[in-house]
């Protein structure tokens, strides 16, 4: 048991546990811009089905947020480029729906993560950060966002054997 123990970080601290097999925790990043309007920016984790690809799987979750959010539309077309120091493979994509009767704006964009032996074993691992608001996005909330995909490193992990 003690080879597979792991020291696993969160914001308020951290726990020892053996490696997990798949972490599926979501982060709710609550935020206020100097302008105090408000935005969150949510970190998701899931896996790619097998020969599946990060645009497949954007289009899939497309399919179902247009299938089950009122009022669901996309803003312009997917983009695909690298991000980060490790330049990563990131699909985005920008849309706009009803919950609760509000209006929500988010951008999304989905990273397919390195291969790791413990994180990533199949390959298949990707990460999504969205940025979300009830409002159009200021250019503070632009560019926070951005700061923060493009410093996204998956080398920098908190999850370390011990």
């Amino acid at each position: 048991m003690e080879k597979n123990t792991v020291n696993y970080w969160l914001y308020e601290g951290s726990i020892v546990t053996l490696a997990p097999v798949l972490d599926r925790s979501v982060n709710i990043l609550m935020f206020r811009g100097p302008e105090g309007m408000e935005y969150n920016i949510l970190v998701n984790r899931t896996w790619l089905d097998e020969d599946q690809t990060l645009e497949q799987f954007c289009e899939q979750q497309i399919n179902t947020m247009r299938n089950s959010l009122p009022a669901f539309e996309m803003d312009g077309k997917l983009l695909t480029h690298e991000i980060g120091p490790a330049r990563l493979p990131v699909v985005q994509v920008s849309n706009r729906f009803l919950q609760d009767g509000k209006k929500f704006k988010q951008v999304q964009s989905l990273i397919k993560l390195p291969w790791h032996a413990i994180r990533n074993p199949a390959n298949r691992a990707i990460i999504m950060f969205t940025l979300s608001t009830e409002t159009e996005f200021t250019e503070f909330q632009r560019k926070h966002y951005v700061q923060v995909i493009n410093s996204f490193n998956p080398e920098a992990t908190m999850l370390k054997n011990i």
